[in-house]
């Protein structure tokens, strides 16, 4: 029997490298994409998984015009699919802002797609940010 997409992944999971946090900001370390990338990259690619991340900008149907990040998990066995897509933020301004943005959601939408533990400054509930004082987590 051919294996799905969710049987590869499953597969891909278990010999995913521990994440390291080698990008540093303000309120802590994160994973940086590259440190994704680096822990399950060749799992992924032994499993026949293929991850792909596509931007454009929709303006049907909407009131104001949005960029859309979209992660793709693609099974290139079976031509399996899961995505996760996101609107970026439009407050960001010039391409910096948008760079920052698209840059900051890939990472968001792969580790949610890939359902791996978030870093300290990511799983953040919003306190340590608005009061600088670092959550107490038993976890």
């Amino acid at each position: 029997m051919e294996d799905n997409i969710f049987t590869a992944l499953a597969k891909a999971r278990k010999t995913f490298k521990p994440l390291k946090q080698s990008g540093k900001a303000q309120f802590g370390k994160f994973h940086t994409l590259k440190d994704i990338m680096d822990a399950v990259g060749k799992s992924l690619e032994d499993n026949n998984l293929l991850v792909v991340f596509t931007l454009d900008h929709v303006t049907e149907g909407v009131a104001i015009p949005v960029d859309r990040l979209t992660c793709r998990l693609h099974h290139i066995t079976t031509k399996g699919l899961i995505s996760s897509e996101v609107k970026l933020d439009n407050n960001n301004k010039g391409p910096q802002g948008t760079g920052g943005a698209i840059t900051y959601m890939r990472r968001y939408t792969l580790q949610a797609l890939l359902n791996l533990m978030p870093d300290d400054a990511t799983e953040d509930d919003g306190d340590w940010v608005s009061t600088g004082k670092k959550p107490n987590r038993p976890f």
